[in-house]
């Protein structure tokens, strides 16, 4: 059985490679005729590379420039300090009720697992939850 090959540009390296891949991958690289050699315009101009078929570290992908956002916006920034000012307020909790929120909105437990874990009800919870998150609520407003 041949190897199939592909050439693509390796944004790591920053060189043209060759990368040996499965017969589905090279027939779809062929059939839409994204070859370097025919388009080398349309790669480098917009910085479209293939190095999602070579896997980095734990099998992660690397990720692409043009999803990197360099400048904030306004509200990203105002949602950013948002954010900090949540994890201030959360200091300021019980242990408990410190532990149920991280369970719930951090580890994405539902009520009843949690309810499970504390040796109570999902009612209680909940309730636990609301009470919480209004003490959250005062703790953001107020600062």
């Amino acid at each position: 059985m041949d190897k199939k090959m592909v050439r693509v540009y390796d944004t790591i390296s920053k060189k043209i490679v060759d990368v040996e891949v499965s017969d589905e991958v090279y027939t779809q690289y062929n059939r839409t005729q994204w070859g370097i050699e025919n388009n080398n315009k349309s790669f480098y101009k917009h910085e479209i590379q293939f190095s999602a078929l070579k896997c980095g570290k734990d099998n992660e992908f690397e990720n692409f420039k043009e999803f990197i956002k360099e400048k904030y916006t306004e509200e990203e920034a105002v949602h950013k300090m948002l954010v900090a000012k949540l994890y201030d307020c959360l200091n300021f909790l019980s242990e408990k009720d410190h532990k149920l929120i991280e369970m719930l909105f951090f580890d994405r437990m539902t009520e009843r697992e949690c309810a499970e874990i504390l040796c109570t009800t999902q009612q209680n919870v909940h309730k636990k939850k609301m009470r919480i998150l209004c003490r959250l609520y005062k703790l953001l407003k107020s600062e």
